[in-house]
């Protein structure tokens, strides 16, 4: 007959393996973990970039539940170059080209849109177009009324704004005019896109710059004028027609992206991501 001890050791490894099964039912095939691990990524910068960039966040992660991508407000072109630059977040959102200097931080521009800058104001404007001479005389303080009358309310941006710098280059003697508006401090300055749209939307007889991408995401009640006759149409600012637009790019730091930035990138490359970029009226960065 066995000892009660014998019994009793037998009774203890029994238990002991009966519990290791319960709580290990099985093998765990590598790759292959019972819970996704949640990841969130941060994509800041320029205000042009946040309401397309929220929308294509939104859908990415009804296909990755396990992926979140923050958009917080804005902190300008110049905000997302340090972020990305110093690690702080893993995508930048700029809406002008990298300078050399910038180039130097070891950063890579990847554009993903296209949108055409307008000449934008405030819904009750019976006017339908302006000429460049005319914009001049606008920012110059020389033309201060509508064709009706009404008093022209100028909402006018920092000088290195991406939509102002584009009508700089472009538009004759804008560059000039505006200089000097801003040394007389001659309007009023807005120092993000947001504030500047809601000011163009908001303020009877207004006039401002802003883009087609930003009145579609934003839901914005804003006037687009014919710029010298000829209206911002898709083919017109594809073939130089229409003369104003800017690119819109992600920024990273050149030693890599994580699997989930990647993923990102992809699927706004992707048909679904170009399918939302053209329902708000995007073009194609290329």
């Amino acid at each position: 007959m066995r000892s009660t001890t014998t019994i009793s050791l037998f009774l203890v490894y029994c238990c002991t393996m009966m519990m290791q099964y319960a709580f290990f039912p099985g093998p765990v095939r590598a790759g292959t973990p019972s819970v996704q691990q949640q990841v969130q990524l941060t994509a800041a910068g320029s205000g042009v970039n946040l309401g397309i960039t929220r929308l294509l966040a939104a859908a990415f992660t009804k296909l990755h539940p396990n992926i979140t991508i923050d958009v917080p407000g804005s902190i300008g072109t110049k905000g997302a170059i340090k972020a990305v630059s110093e690690g702080a977040i893993a995508l930048g959102l700029i809406s002008r080209p990298l300078k050399d200097e910038e180039k130097a931080l070891g950063l890579v521009a990847q554009p993903y849109a296209r949108t055409a800058i307008v000449i934008g104001v405030h819904p009750n404007v019976k006017d339908d177009a302006i000429a460049t001479e005319q914009l001049n005389e606008i920012f110059k303080g020389t033309r201060t009324q509508w064709q009706d009358g009404n008093q022209i309310i100028v909402q006018a941006r920092e000088k290195s704004d991406s939509g102002f710098l584009v009508l700089e280059n472009t538009l004759p003697g804008f560059k000039e005019v505006y200089a000097e508006s801003h040394e007389a401090r001659r309007w009023t300055l807005y120092f993000n896109d947001q504030a500047a749209n809601q000011a163009i939307a908001t303020v009877p007889y207004a006039i401002g710059v802003t883009d087609l991408g930003m009145i579609a995401t934003e839901q914005l009640p804003v006037k687009v004028l014919q710029l010298n006759g000829v209206r911002p149409d898709p083919e017109k600012v594809l073939d130089g027609t229409y003369p104003l637009s800017r690119h819109l790019w992600f920024l990273y730091r050149a030693e890599g992206l994580t699997a989930e930035a990647q993923a990102f990138l992809a699927f706004v490359a992707s048909p679904a991501g170009k399918e939302i970029l053209q329902a708000k009226g995007y073009l194609s960065a290329q």
